[in-house]
């Protein structure tokens, strides 16, 4: 390529650059106004690609400098402009794909602001020190000067764009070490030393004080307990029904699989930690310490953070040889299923199933392992006193579970064979404090007791704590003067559009609990004065309704709130008389009447569900086949002062049996804000004097003036409209 050809590749080059640069100052200053389609958007997830061009050529540029002598002046400078080329069109042109990228949803605003204007600062100051090299010649001391804050100008919209996908600590992690991160003991709280840290190595990166994808911030513990915008974060005991659980299962390239595909993913024995965890009840408090060392969740924790030494989990040894895997499937049955507590050792575990299918013979078979076998788990099992016996075959037996079972406690001292016996489930018995006293006092290993919902006296319990503080005594709740809160009422409609025969419908987990509601959204519900739901609550139309629950001896829940949109018909056909913007076009006239609820805008993505009107008043026809009883109409509409969009100054309802002989019915100036504000859905009801009409008109009327608050008043009101309803 001779110099001419060189000089007009450069000149075209140059006219891009202007070009580019002109538009990312207008997409930046406008960008709240912009609406990219979704090709321009696919495009953006090319910038973390394109992105290293300009880092690699903007940290090259220094270094030509050290060519200069071996190159010569010429040479240097042709090699010099070079690479300055490419550094300004790749810093733009990344700079333009960031802005598309940034059209998608899920970034924290104040970081992202900083990125998006630290790489346009990059950009530019590329951009003109191409023009100064280029036109006015810098001599090479000034151009490495600018070479060297310009690397400095990458590492900081680079440092910028790594919060945003990594976050804050994305480079200062990679400073810690195994040994940063402190090994759990058998003393440590098995949440804080083991469930935590794992969450704040996988998931703490995207939900954090900075970046909360989801609405959901994982920073603190109660952070956590506060969920996000779909709900709690886990469901104590209930595995299947844990948002992060459940995300975690998605495949990798399911666009919710947490964490997302190319993020640090949770191993399988963190992702069974979590589990256990979860089925255990979620405690934050239980030690580590508590679980028994050959569960489940003890080998788990030793096996993702340290040695069974530094968790203080010794290695059970067992004074018996295994049992034969013959004998082991000999005593295997449908409803009894007998396993090794682990795969080194000899211990077996019994459990048994449906209470309908129980056999005594089951539980005499086992004596083929009796030596070997170290729990049974026969709650809920029509096991009776006399039935006791039968268990003093078992000289190994460590653990044993009689919760809910039939025995009363008359031979209970049955038991008093089992020496090593460290656990003893009775809840749900009708034993007494006088037959279970034997046991505490001869049996020298026992450790824990269970015995909530027993006619066992508190006081009992009590002076035996004291009397043997080795021993755990576990008696469930106990109601203390201090009150607890009850949770919230469960609201079970999953629509907030009603029809004419759907009412709402709360409900509660506890029972004996009250709901109490109220339909004035000025009104907050209480336990005296509100109304007490005695079933599906019934509404006339748009209703904002609050409800809390209250049960005695525990405080009110919380207050949750739901708005609902009541409606009797649906029109047949729908007209728009004024032409709404085509930017804002939704699905036409029947957004008016589609009965799906407004929704937020996505940036890049077009909204279908709020159809707006700039230019001219919004004017609709509604058309009935046949004449309809209505007596009230809602409109829905949108309040986000910020972008200029305010309520209907007012709003006109006209009917008629014709298009062409309608008279007023009502008009009504719905209330105006006061100051500046964001996304605020809004309706309100009309009701209309007693008539039948087939067609019905609704005009809404734009704001004309702006209030004093409002700093862009150069183009006119906007009204977004949602829903009419007829009721």
């Amino acid at each position: 390529m001779n110099k001419e050809q060189l000089s007009s590749w450069y000149s075209i080059l140059l006219s891009g650059l202007i070009f580019l640069h002109a538009l990312l100052l207008f997409l930046l200053f406008w960008q709240d106004q912009v609406n990219l389609p979704w090709v321009f958007q696919a495009t953006g997830r090319l910038h973390p690609l394109i992105l290293h061009l300009p880092i690699g050529m903007g940290v090259l540029l220094p270094f030509v400098h050290l060519l200069r002598r071996p190159l010569g002046e010429h040479a240097f400078y042709l090699s010099f402009r070079f690479v300055l080329y490419l550094t300004a069109f790749g810093s733009a042109l990344t700079a333009l794909l960031g802005f598309f990228l940034s059209q998608e949803s899920g970034f924290e605003p104040e970081l992202l602001v900083f990125h998006q204007w630290a790489g346009l600062a990059v950009s530019w100051f590329y951009f003109l020190q191409l023009v100064l090299f280029d036109r006015l010649m810098l001599n090479p001391q000034q151009a490495l000067i600018a070479s060297i804050l310009g690397v400095i100008l990458l590492s900081l919209a680079g440092h910028g764009g790594a919060n945003i996908t990594h976050g804050e600590n994305y480079l200062t992690e990679l400073l810690q070490t195994e040994t940063d991160v402190k090994a759990p003991t058998g003393e440590s709280k098995l949440f804080e030393g083991a469930i935590q840290p794992i969450l704040e190595k996988k998931c703490v990166s995207c939900h954090n004080d900075q970046k909360t994808k989801g609405q959901l911030n994982m920073s603190s513990v109660a952070k956590m307990l506060q969920g996000g915008k779909h709900g709690d974060l886990w469901k104590a005991g209930d595995v299947s029904n844990s948002l992060f659980l459940k995300r975690a299962h998605l495949p990798l390239e399911h666009k919710e699989h947490m964490p997302p595909k190319g993020k640090s993913q949770l191993t399988p024995n963190e992702i069974l930690l979590l589990e256990a965890w979860v089925k255990d009840g979620a405690s934050l408090d239980k030690k580590i310490k508590a679980y028994a060392p050959a569960s489940q969740v003890a080998k788990l924790v030793s096996t993702i953070f340290a040695s069974p030494a530094k968790l203080e989990i010794p290695k059970r040894e067992y004074p018996f040889s295994a049992a034969s895997d013959a004998d082991i499937e000999a005593v295997n049955s449908p409803f009894c299923s007998v396993y090794p507590m682990s795969s080194d050792a000899p211990a077996l575990q019994a459990d048994f199933y449906v209470a309908k299918r129980f056999e005594l013979k089951t539980l005499e078979n086992l004596s083929k392992v009796a030596d070997q076998v170290v729990g049974i788990n026969l709650a809920k099992m029509p096991i009776q006193d006399e039935n006791l016996n039968i268990l003093a075959q078992f000289g190994n037996l460590e653990k044993l579970n009689l919760n809910f079972t039939e025995i009363q406690g008359a031979n209970l001292k049955a038991l008093l064979a089992n020496k090593k016996l460290i656990s003893l489930s009775l809840s749900g018995t009708k034993i007494s404090a006088s037959q279970l006293q034997p046991l505490i006092t001869q049996l020298p290993q026992l450790k824990e007791v269970f015995l909530w919902n027993t006619s066992i006296p508190l006081e009992q319990i009590a002076s035996w704590k004291k009397t043997y503080p080795k021993i755990h005594w576990e008696q469930g709740f106990v109601q203390t003067e201090e009150k607890l809160m009850i949770n919230p009422p469960i609201l079970v409609n999953e629509n907030f559009f009603l029809g004419p025969q759907e009412r709402v419908n709360f409900k509660h987990t506890i029972k004996g609990t009250t709901i109490h509601y109220t339909l004035d959204k000025e009104q907050e519900p209480d336990s005296l004065g509100t109304l007490i739901t005695q079933g599906p609550i019934d509404i006339p139309a748009f209703t904002v309704v609050k409800a809390l629950a209250t049960k005695p001896g525990w405080l009110a829940s919380k207050v949750v709130k739901n708005t609902f949109y009541k409606y009797q018909f649906v029109p047949d056909s729908v007209y728009l008389l004024t032409q709404n913007e085509v930017k804002w076009q939704a699905k036409g006239a029947s957004t008016l009447k589609d009965l799906v609820q407004g929704k937020r805008d996505i940036r890049g993505i077009a909204n279908e569900t709020w159809i707006g009107f700039q230019q001219q008043d919004a004017d609709a026809l509604f058309e009935f086949k046949q004449a309809k009883a209505v007596k009230g109409v809602t409109v829905s509409y949108l309040r986000k002062q910020d972008s200029n969009i305010f309520p209907p100054l007012e709003i006109e309802i006209w009917a008629g049996n014709s298009p062409k002989a309608l008279k007023k019915l009502a008009s009504v100036k719905p209330e105006q804000p006061e100051e500046n504000g964001g996304y605020s859905p809004q309706a309100i009801n009309i009701p209309l004097p007693a008539s039948s009409y087939t067609h019905y008109r609704m005009l809404a009327k734009r704001i004309k003036r702006f209030p004093a608050y409002v700093k862009d008043k150069t183009n006119p009101a906007i009204i977004k409209l949602d829903e009419v309803l007829f009721y």
